[in-house]
């Protein structure tokens, strides 16, 4: 099956969007990077959250310290991070697995 990429408005300014969805989890310190090469895709570095209970994190996330990093990846088409590792990789996860580590009380907002 051959890989069709996702049109999308260019000059919509889509992450007002992305912006929004973590402002309504609680999370408004963001460094966002947009991807455009396979269809539109956002990184979302979370920066500014706590690690509320360490053993409720993702097997493979890196701690140093009771600190970690999270990377979001909100995008219009799946990836191998969603096909093959199941929405985590690492430190790296896409939103549901992200929302997952707020409701289980493993994360939460600063």
């Amino acid at each position: 099956m051959e890989f069709v990429k996702t049109k999308f408005n260019e000059d919509f300014n889509h992450e007002s969007s992305v912006i929004d969805i973590f402002k309504n989890l609680g999370f408004n310190d963001l460094k966002i990077t947009t991807s455009k090469t396979n269809g539109l895709s956002h990184y979302v570095q979370v920066l500014d959250f706590v690690v509320i209970n360490e053993m409720k994190l993702y097997a493979d996330m890196f701690v140093f310290d009771g600190k970690t990093d999270i990377t979001v990846r909100i995008s219009d088409h799946k990836s191998n991070l969603d096909t093959i590792c199941n929405g985590v990789d690492g430190n790296k996860m896409n939103l549901a697995a992200f929302k997952n580590l707020i409701n289980n009380g493993a994360i939460a907002p600063n």
